[in-house]
């Protein structure tokens, strides 16, 4: 498959489309109450509990960050995507990457050099 360099928004209001009409909000709410409610509110608000206990931070509308343990128990970070499940309403997991302990470990400690990369890269763009 080959590789793009379109860069893909993931804004809140990525559920827009052209060409299609907007959802009326008495209808999506009443839609939303129907739901049944698989996850519980912490008092911390930055993230969820799922009813395995996995820990689940929003990055945005469809994307997720989930803390949770591999079958040996070691402990994983899940980055993933979301979707809508047209015939049952339900969001689905899509793309996303799985890290194992040692791993996510790895990608902390490469935090700085990364932003270091991205700060040139941005850098270059501007003098060009």
């Amino acid at each position: 498959m080959p590789k793009t360099a379109k860069y893909i928004n993931d804004s809140e209001d990525e559920d827009f489309k052209p060409g299609k009409e907007p959802v009326d909000n008495e209808e999506f709410e009443e839609q939303e109450e129907s739901k049944p409610v698989k996850r519980k509110r912490q008092e911390n608000d930055n993230y969820e509990t799922d009813k395995d206990g996995n820990r689940i931070f929003q990055l945005s509308a469809k994307r997720r960050v989930t803390i949770r343990a591999f079958s040996s128990g070691e402990g994983s970070v899940d980055i993933r995507e979301f979707y809508m499940d047209k015939n049952t309403q339900e969001m689905k997991p899509g793309k996303g990457i799985c890290f194992p302990l040692a791993q996510w470990n790895k990608l902390k400690g490469l935090v700085g050099d990364i932003d270091d990369a991205l700060d040139a890269l941005s850098s270059t763009k501007k003098q060009k």
